[in-house]
């Protein structure tokens, strides 16, 4: 029984709904009060997007089949709705720690290793983010049109790059912070 306990406190996977939510609660009580707030911002933001995203192609396809109509904005405001929602989902994604990855050695590892390892891939991590925010703003830069349709600036759209790698690079520099105090003081 108590190797149960201990196993499903190691893996969420393990947990009923209600015990994952109460840990991921948990996890989040720990953040500190900034990334709480972008946190339930995000989350906010993505449903609202989602919503409109819904709305939007079913008008439009309830236009298509129902009145042989189609709404010619609706294609592009999906389009644009689709990319704001992968790159703010991405963030959250990343801020929450759910991108898939391979840990499966750096699990066998002893602990202070897998701290290094850990800094290691935050640096690279932080390498790439920023070679991506410095891309985005040059396509931002470079890109003052606007849309055919809605005529909405592109930037507006091109701008969900940045922000989402901003949060992105926010994030890896304290998950960097606190793998380092880590592994200064001996453990997590």
């Amino acid at each position: 029984m108590e190797e149960a306990r201990r196993r499903a406190a190691a893996d969420p996977e393990v947990l009923d709904p209600q015990e994952a939510a109460r840990a991921e609660e948990r996890a989040e009580a720990e953040l500190p009060l900034f990334f709480r707030i972008i946190d339930v911002a995000f989350k906010t933001l993505l449903v609202v997007l989602l919503v409109v995203l819904i709305f939007a192609v079913g008008a439009n396809v309830a236009g298509r089949y129902l009145f042989n109509f189609s709404l010619a904005w609706a294609d592009e405001l999906s389009r644009f709705l689709f990319i704001w929602i992968i790159f703010i989902g991405a963030a959250l994604a990343y801020f929450r720690g759910e991108h898939i990855s391979v840990d499966f050695l750096v699990e066998k590892l002893p602990e202070r290793l897998a701290l290094a390892v850990a800094i290691f891939k935050n640096l690279i991590i932080f390498v790439i983010l920023i070679v991506i925010l410095w891309g985005a703003w040059q396509v931002i830069a470079t890109s003052p049109g606007s849309s055919a349709l809605l005529g909405v600036p592109l930037n507006w759209i091109n701008v969900s790059v940045p922000i989402a790698a901003g949060l992105m690079l926010t994030m890896c520099a304290y998950q960097t912070v606190l793998d380092a105090r880590a592994l200064i003081t001996g453990g997590r």
